[in-house]
């Protein structure tokens, strides 16, 4: 998907005698970075409010 939704976007707007490939890869290099800082902070983020949170021990 991190890869696939560059391609649309990318073949929804590619003017005429543009290729393909490099307008793809500069896509790529753009969303990838963020997406990667992104998910570096969200996924521990998430990992912590289920542990802490949603996963309880049971008190007796």
């Amino acid at each position: 998907m991190l890869l696939g939704m560059p391609a649309i976007m990318v073949a929804k707007n590619l003017p005429q005698h543009v290729s393909f490939l490099n307008a793809w890869l500069e896509a790529v290099g753009l969303i990838v970075p963020s997406a990667l800082l992104l998910l570096a902070v969200v996924a521990p983020t998430v990992r912590l409010f289920v542990t802490k949170v949603l996963l309880e021990p049971e008190t007796n």
